[in-house]
């Protein structure tokens, strides 16, 4: 019966590249259950520059997407859930090991998706043959006859560990976090609890909310309070390593229906405008198949909308602006003025180490750790034309196998570019919208719903419209953080909240972002039982559609 089943398609070709050098091929499935209605999906791996100290580890997230008979890709759900689970493996390499997070989901729901990392103190290249996922294609409604072709497409994150840290840089920065004491005073928050965060006008150590009077943003000195639900960044989770890039968007779109793309195209007048190249942004694309020439350079003109619409299909969610400033300073004390490898020193980019850039070479110029303030680049594309003279870089460039924090521009926790390259779209702390943000992880589908088709739909997330078959359709409760290629010195650091609420809907050639994913994200309330608990819309005592309130507590 097993020719019955199927056989899958090559994930990746040798041009599907990012970050560090992360390769998933070999794909094919193998032992199949037709009981259980489950198959095992095996792989080789590898990546490079992966490390596990006494502080943190990285990681890769692994998702599955499903084709049915040629269909648009599903969301490939695994079989159970915990460390090494029964049916997978973490192939050769016996120092890695595979956990499946629980996600609250059961085995009738199916699990999203694997982390896999070393499982001992370790640095260097990962290489592993025969890595092995169990998939239960019984949720994605195939059947033993079916023709089925999957991907497994990984990201690569770092473990973001629970631990106190401090928000803001001593008043250095714009609108930053401050503690009162009376003037206020200028220290930063500290934040050592996962309780709620309650900002009051200047008392002697209270949280101080200094206001960059954007749109609908708190006052400078307001009161509220932060609840329990929001993500204020003291709890663990995992953060993307680099900014979403090219290729990592273009995987994502041409495997999306059409009709999603529509919404979903940066290419459009609400993008570049462009099939061209536009600083430095390659993504191309009018029909058919989407293209990049540079799969491994961060991904600019992103929406926060298009952002949430990708987090929503890698079963990732959006961070806060809190997240941010803790995967970028860690547990260590402020510095005034800091940038994300910890000082108040910064040197740009200029010269790359040859041409083109084909993912290889690097920043030549000494000491540089970051892209900013309108740097016009030497060697590298350009030769390419003056479209490639000033825009987002390859993702990791200023690291390399001898630097330092301070050389790569790494934040603590080894994640990088989290100042300069692109301004990075987070959810913010400033208004009503943002702190009633919800943090479920994405459940690696997105909207269907006629016109509204390619919009992330996870409720309680920020853009989230009132009427809830729209999905993620605008910015409010967002903004953006770290600063991009185009900003001064100022305006990345660390700390600055310049337009930290700044709801926006549109997309720039220095926005883009990344994404988090919660270790222990919190229970959707129970839809159906006639309380109406947020982030639910509603709840009319049971789970019909076409009464006004959804089977999942949308509005209709």
């Amino acid at each position: 019966m097993r020719s019955l089943l199927f056989f899958c398609l090559f994930l990746l070709s040798s041009r599907l590249v990012y970050g560090n050098n992360l390769a998933i091929s070999n794909v094919s499935l193998e032992t199949r259950d037709s009981t259980q209605n489950t198959v095992i999906v095996e792989f080789d791996i590898s990546w490079d520059s992966s490390w596990r100290n006494v502080t943190n580890y990285d990681a890769i997230w692994l998702v599955l997407k499903v084709s049915i008979s040629a269909a648009t890709l599903v969301h490939g759900y695994l079989d159970d859930d915990g460390v090494n689970p029964s049916g997978t493996s973490p192939g050769s390499d016996s120092n890695l090991e595979i956990e499946v997070p629980a996600d609250n989901r059961t085995d009738a729901t199916g699990y999203l998706g694997a982390l896999i990392y070393r499982r001992a103190t370790g640095s260097g290249t990962v290489t592993s043959k025969d890595v092995k996922l169990k998939l239960d294609y019984g949720l994605t409604g195939a059947a033993d006859t079916d023709t089925m072709t999957v991907r497994v497409i990984g990201v690569e994150m770092v473990y973001v560990p629970q631990i106190e840290f401090y928000a803001g840089d001593n008043n250095t920065s714009n609108s930053v976090f401050r503690t009162g004491s009376g003037a206020p005073g200028t220290g930063p928050w500290y934040i050592d609890s996962d309780s709620t965060i309650r900002t009051a006008n200047g008392a002697s150590g209270t949280f101080y909310y200094q206001s960059g009077s954007n749109a609908g943003e708190f006052a400078t000195a307001a009161q509220f309070t932060i609840p329990l639900n929001f993500p204020i960044g003291y709890n663990d989770f995992y953060c993307m390593k680099y900014e979403v890039t090219e290729g990592q968007w273009v995987e994502f779109f041409n495997n999306i229906a059409s009709a999603a793309q529509t919404n979903r195209d940066i290419t459009a007048a609400s993008g570049k405008n462009s099939d061209s190249v536009v600083k430095r942004n390659t993504v191309a694309w009018t029909t058919g198949t989407a293209t990049t020439t540079r799969d491994d350079r961060a991904v600019s003109y992103l929406s926060y909308m298009d952002l949430a619409a990708y987090l929503d299909w890698m079963a990732l969610r959006p961070m806060s602006e809190l997240e941010h400033e803790k995967v970028a300073r860690g547990e260590t004390a402020s510095v005034a003025g800091e940038y994300a490898w910890g000082t108040a020193g910064i040197t740009a980019g200029v010269t790359f180490s040859g041409s083109p850039e084909d993912g290889k070479i690097t920043i030549t110029t000494a000491d540089a750790q970051i892209n900013y303030n309108i740097t016009t680049f030497s060697r590298g594309d350009d030769f390419l034309g003056a479209a490639y003279a000033q825009g987002p870089v390859r993702a990791g460039i200023f690291a390399t196998a001898s630097s330092t924090r301070t050389g790569s521009g790494a934040g603590y926790y080894g994640a990088m570019e989290l100042s300069g390259n692109l301004s990075e779209f987070a959810v913010t702390v400033g208004n009503t919208t943002g702190i009633t943000f919800f943090p479920v992880n994405g459940d690696g589908v997105i909207n269907t719903t006629t016109t509204y088709e390619g919009h992330a739909r996870q409720l309680g997330w920020p853009g989230t419209s009132a009427t809830g078959t729209q999905g993620v359709s605008g910015a409010t409760g967002a903004g953006r953080r770290g600063g991009g290629w185009s900003l001064g010195a100022a305006r990345v650091r660390v700390s600055d909240r310049e337009v930290a609420a700044n709801t926006s809907t549109a997309a720039a050639n220095d926005t883009g972002g990344r994404g988090v994913r919660g270790v222990s994200p919190p229970a959707l309330p129970t839809c159906g039982n006639g309380t109406r608990t947020d982030p639910e819309q509603c709840d009319d005592s049971n789970t019909a559609n076409g009464d006004g309130c959804s089977s999942t507590c949308e509005n209709e």
